[in-house]
């Protein structure tokens, strides 16, 4: 039973007759009656009495018709639906974020999403970016920020990347250094995420291949507690530098851990081969539209947007510590890792599918050494 005959059969009773249903549904007048006889043999029912003055329903037509009528409200309600969806005017965007970091990298395009699309539900969900990638794959969240490398599973869209910092107590031998490298800090006390945080196995295989050993004391998901432990001499700390928006408390001195290998590569990432939903892709545009712009000045306290940052180490030509390489590892040549340009993750490498619309180099660029010129953001 298709809904043109169904069509035809409503018409034909609104109507009063066949010619005039043939009409409003643009067939000829024998195919209307074709099509009401079939759905009459569908339904082992005489629906119609034609008579010279017209048609008139039997019992079973008004069952018929009553049934229609609904079956043809409801696919218009559907159609209806769909063009909204189409045109992100309602749908649920289900997205996963770390607990820390995500004040600087959603805050403000969350807003401005709101703003475009006021239909559509926003559901977040905060847990370590292990657990968000589980929930990816399950179907459970349609997209959630992971840090590189991640498994072929996912299509990724660059995010940022940052370098981290080391957070060191007073006294602590290393406190007057700028920058510092992971064997510096081999057989320190050591403060690290909690269980969850994907940061926390790059720090170990890291610490592995080097052969660096650090002494787990405690672990947290709160930025500003393990700053505070910091301080309170019970060990070093390695935190990404975006997630330092605040001044450091006195006894707390910071260095910037130069190692290209171990920075905080942030990623947007999907299920390979998933149709994004359409309040998704929109996500997805907006971040192209509005990337993270982030900047942090030299004692760990956020500058303003747009303007370079205080360097935390100084280049041979005294310039800011790190610059875009071109064509380094198969990201777009001049920006790098940029924010956002759709990747996708190929042999453990993340190579680009759409250049990022402009605007997009004002973000935070996968470091590089260079003594040209400064970082741009």
């Amino acid at each position: 039973m298709h809904l043109r005959v169904l069509r035809c059969f409503v018409e034909v009773v609104r109507a009063g007759g066949f010619s005039a249903a043939a009409q409003a549904v643009c067939a000829t007048q024998s195919t209307v009656s074709k099509a009401v006889r079939g759905l009459e043999e569908d339904c082992g029912a005489i629906l119609l009495e034609r008579t010279p003055a017209g048609v008139t329903l039997t019992a079973a037509g008004e069952v018929a018709y009553r049934r229609a009528l609904a079956m043809l409200a409801e696919k218009e309600a559907m159609d209806a639906e769909m063009d909204d969806l189409r045109n992100v005017r309602r749908g649920t965007l289900r997205f996963g974020v770390p607990p820390v970091g995500s004040t600087l990298l959603f805050a403000r395009q969350f807003a401005e999403y709101r703003r475009r699309y006021p239909g559509v539900r926003i559901e977040l969900r905060e847990k370590g970016c292990y657990a968000l990638e589980e929930d990816v794959l399950r179907g459970e969240l349609e997209m959630a920020l992971a840090l590189l490398p991640v498994s072929g599973q996912f299509e990724v869209s660059p995010l940022c990347d940052e370098p981290l910092m080391a957070l060191l107590p007073q006294g602590h031998p290393l406190q007057g250094r700028v920058a510092l490298c992971l064997r510096d800090l081999d057989g320190s006390a050591f403060i690290q995420f909690e269980q969850g945080f994907a940061l926390n196995a790059r720090i170990r295989d890291r610490c592995l291949k080097q052969g660096v050993r650090l002494d787990e004391t405690l672990c947290s998901g709160q930025i500003p507690f393990i700053i505070s432990l910091v301080a309170a001499g019970l060990g070093v700390a390695l935190v990404p530098r975006l997630m330092l928006t605040e001044p450091l408390p006195d006894g707390v001195h910071r260095a910037l851990l130069d190692d290209d290998e171990l920075r905080w590569r942030a990623v947007l990432a999907w299920r390979k081969g998933h149709s994004l939903s359409p309040a998704a892709a929109a996500w997805l545009e907006l971040m192209h539209e509005m990337p993270p712009r982030i900047s942090c000045g030299k004692d760990g306290g956020q500058a303003l947007m747009d303007t370079p940052d205080t360097p935390d180490r100084p280049s041979k030509q005294g310039r800011p510590d790190r610059q875009v390489r071109p064509g380094r590892q198969g990201r777009p040549g001049t920006e790098g890792m940029a924010c956002c340009g759709t990747a996708e993750v190929t042999g453990g490498r993340t190579t680009s599918k759409k250049v990022p619309p402009a605007g997009a180099g004002q973000c935070c660029a996968a470091g590089r050494k260079s003594g040209k010129s400064g970082r741009k953001r």
